[in-house]
Protein backbone atom coordinates (compact mmCIF):
# COMPACT_ATOMS: atom_id res chain seq x y z
CA UNK A 1 0.00 0.00 0.00
CA UNK A 2 1.67 3.25 -1.09
CA UNK A 3 2.42 5.81 1.33
CA UNK A 4 -0.18 8.47 -0.26
CA UNK A 5 -3.04 6.08 0.05
CA UNK A 6 -2.06 5.28 3.54
CA UNK A 7 -2.17 9.42 4.43
CA UNK A 8 -5.14 9.76 2.27
CA UNK A 9 -7.39 6.75 3.94
CA UNK A 10 -5.92 7.95 7.83
CA UNK A 11 -6.61 11.99 6.60
CA UNK A 12 -10.57 11.31 5.09
CA UNK A 13 -11.15 8.90 7.91
CA UNK A 14 -10.15 11.33 10.43
CA UNK A 15 -11.95 14.11 9.23
CA UNK A 16 -15.51 12.13 8.24
CA UNK A 17 -15.16 10.67 12.36
CA UNK A 18 -15.44 14.10 13.12
CA UNK A 19 -17.94 15.71 11.22
CA UNK A 20 -20.17 12.36 12.08
CA UNK A 21 -19.53 12.74 16.11
CA UNK A 22 -20.29 16.72 15.12
CA UNK A 23 -23.78 15.25 13.51
CA UNK A 24 -24.88 13.27 16.45
CA UNK A 25 -24.01 15.76 18.81
CA UNK A 26 -26.39 17.96 16.82
CA UNK A 27 -29.06 15.49 16.65
CA UNK A 28 -28.61 15.78 12.84
CA UNK A 29 -27.97 11.78 12.53
CA UNK A 30 -28.94 8.81 14.82
CA UNK A 31 -26.82 7.29 16.84
CA UNK A 32 -27.41 3.79 15.41
CA UNK A 33 -26.61 5.43 11.96
CA UNK A 34 -24.01 6.87 12.77
CA UNK A 35 -22.02 4.22 14.54
CA UNK A 36 -21.69 2.58 11.24
CA UNK A 37 -20.03 5.29 10.10
CA UNK A 38 -17.65 6.16 13.22
CA UNK A 39 -16.92 2.16 12.85
CA UNK A 40 -16.48 2.67 9.39
CA UNK A 41 -13.82 5.33 9.89
CA UNK A 42 -12.10 3.59 12.75
CA UNK A 43 -11.75 0.46 10.35
CA UNK A 44 -10.09 2.97 7.71
CA UNK A 45 -7.75 4.21 10.01
CA UNK A 46 -6.56 0.81 11.25
CA UNK A 47 -5.75 -0.03 7.92
CA UNK A 48 -3.57 2.70 7.36
CA UNK A 49 -2.03 2.84 10.17
CA UNK A 50 -0.92 -0.96 10.40
CA UNK A 51 -1.16 -1.91 6.92
CA UNK A 52 0.37 -5.54 7.63
CA UNK A 53 -3.55 -6.65 8.16
CA UNK A 54 -3.90 -5.41 4.34
CA UNK A 55 -0.82 -7.67 3.28
CA UNK A 56 -1.97 -10.41 5.16
CA UNK A 57 -5.56 -10.53 3.95
CA UNK A 58 -4.41 -9.75 0.39
CA UNK A 59 -1.87 -12.19 0.56
CA UNK A 60 -4.37 -14.86 2.22
CA UNK A 61 -6.95 -13.78 -1.00
CA UNK A 62 -4.50 -13.89 -3.24
CA UNK A 63 -4.92 -10.40 -4.54
CA UNK A 64 -2.28 -8.65 -6.38
CA UNK A 65 -2.43 -5.54 -4.77
CA UNK A 66 -3.28 -4.99 -1.00
CA UNK A 67 -4.77 -1.49 -2.41
CA UNK A 68 -7.43 -3.58 -4.25
CA UNK A 69 -8.83 -5.36 -0.83
CA UNK A 70 -8.65 -1.68 0.87
CA UNK A 71 -11.23 -0.93 -1.95
CA UNK A 72 -12.55 -4.06 -1.84
CA UNK A 73 -13.37 -3.89 1.76
CA UNK A 74 -14.92 -0.17 1.45
CA UNK A 75 -17.52 -1.20 -1.64
CA UNK A 76 -18.40 -4.55 0.77
CA UNK A 77 -18.83 -2.77 3.67
CA UNK A 78 -20.83 0.25 2.07
CA UNK A 79 -22.58 -2.83 0.32
CA UNK A 80 -23.67 -3.97 3.77
CA UNK A 81 -25.26 -0.26 4.57
CA UNK A 82 -27.23 -0.20 1.15
CA UNK A 83 -28.56 -3.36 2.12
CA UNK A 84 -30.11 -2.11 5.53
CA UNK A 85 -31.04 0.73 4.28
CA UNK A 86 -33.26 -0.83 1.57
CA UNK A 87 -35.03 -2.48 4.82
CA UNK A 88 -35.48 0.54 6.82
CA UNK A 89 -37.08 2.55 3.66
CA UNK A 90 -39.38 -0.28 2.75
CA UNK A 91 -40.41 -0.29 6.40
CA UNK A 92 -41.12 3.43 6.47
CA UNK A 93 -42.94 2.95 3.14
CA UNK A 94 -45.13 0.27 4.78
CA UNK A 95 -45.89 2.65 7.55
CA UNK A 96 -46.45 5.36 5.42
CA UNK A 97 -49.30 3.10 3.30
CA UNK A 98 -50.37 2.49 6.76
CA UNK A 99 -50.85 5.88 8.05
CA UNK A 100 -52.61 7.39 4.88
CA UNK A 101 -55.35 4.39 4.71
CA UNK A 102 -55.84 4.97 8.38
CA UNK A 103 -56.40 8.76 7.90
CA UNK A 104 -58.81 7.78 4.85
CA UNK A 105 -60.89 5.74 6.92
CA UNK A 106 -60.90 8.57 9.80
CA UNK A 107 -61.86 11.22 7.02
CA UNK A 108 -64.43 8.87 5.52
CA UNK A 109 -66.16 7.86 8.76
CA UNK A 110 -65.77 11.87 10.33
CA UNK A 111 -67.56 12.62 7.10
CA UNK A 112 -70.92 10.41 7.68
CA UNK A 113 -71.59 11.94 10.77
Amino acid sequence: MTAVLRIGLILISIMSFFIIVRKIRKSKIRIEDGLFWVVFAIILIVFAVFPGVIYFISDFVGAKSPANIVYLIIIGMLLIKLFFMSIQISLLENKVVNLAQEMALKEKEDGEE
